[in-house]
């Protein structure tokens, strides 16, 4: 057990049980996937997620990032980081707290480090991918609705994106209203939404219909994402999205390709 001290139980039991219920159903399994990547250097194994996870519910603050950055100084690749082993560590929190070898106060700081970390390596992620960047002239808007809570997924696809040359638009909340500013201001070829529970999508499906609208950009690309996509894997159609994607890597393939394959519609009808 990895106890961090006496820790008070401060949290209202009518914010917990709800917070708790969307960890569990939501936000941990949303992040798991089993896909076989092939990485520049060494991939990261199981082990180092179990090392990860216990850093962060640690006392050590500084632990989880004095681990990180072990395992890159040891030529471990820092995509697989991000793509595996953090995510694996927030399934962990999971297994961990339901065994009670940690509370849900450990759980919440826990996903909170690892935000932490993903800003703390945020420029070695973004600057360190050395290959051609053909999402260099392409821009998205990643967002989540107004009052959504779960940020780690988001976080890890607006990282992915700018790695790979997006010059993305995004912010920890966005009204409907900052999100028709941003469309109808930038140039937006993706806009990416996050939805996380069933209740959300009758005004995501209206909201988006009113971007497309609004947008500048009458070919914008919108991609579904986030918790609930594991438990509604037809979201794209229910929100009335192009296409939806779990995975950060299976995301920007995928919007990469149909932009491009966009572009080149519209430059063959305006060269017609």
């Amino acid at each position: 057990m990895w106890a961090e001290g006496q820790v008070e139980d401060t949290i209202n039991s009518e914010i917990s049980t709800p917070l708790r219920q969307a960890l569990v159903s939501h936000v941990i399994p949303q992040l798991i996937d089993t896909a076989v990547r092939v990485y520049a250097k060494y991939p990261l194994l199981p082990v180092h997620s179990v090392a990860l996870g216990q850093a962060c519910v640690s006392p050590d603050h500084a632990a989880p990032e004095a681990y990180a950055r072990s395992l890159l100084a040891q030529d471990f690749d820092i995509e697989s980081l991000y793509l595996d082993t953090i995510p694996e560590a927030a399934r962990l929190f999971h297994d961990w707290w339901e065994a009670d070898e940690i509370d849900f106060v450990q759980v919440t700081s826990g996903i909170f480090r690892l935000e932490e970390l993903i800003y703390s390596l945020s420029a070695e992620f973004v600057m360190g991918l050395q290959k051609a960047k053909p999402a260099a002239s392409m821009s998205a808007l990643l967002v989540r609705p107004p009052g959504s809570q779960h940020s780690l997924g988001l976080l890890l696809l607006t990282q992915y994106f700018k790695r790979h040359g997006w010059q993305v638009f995004s912010a920890n909340q966005f009204t409907e209203e900052d999100m028709a500013v941003a469309v109808r201001s930038e140039w937006v070829d993706v806009l990416g939404i996050s939805v996380s529970e069933d209740r959300q999508i009758p005004a995501m499906k209206k909201t988006l219909a009113r971007l497309r609208k609004l947008s500048g950009n009458p070919h914008m690309l919108v991609m579904a994402g986030g918790p609930l996509l594991r438990l509604q894997p037809n979201l794209a159609d229910l929100v009335g999205a192009d296409l939806s994607c779990l995975r950060a890597d299976q995301a920007h393939a995928q919007a990469l390709e149909k932009v491009q394959l966009t572009q080149i519609s519209a430059s063959v009808r305006s060269s017609g």
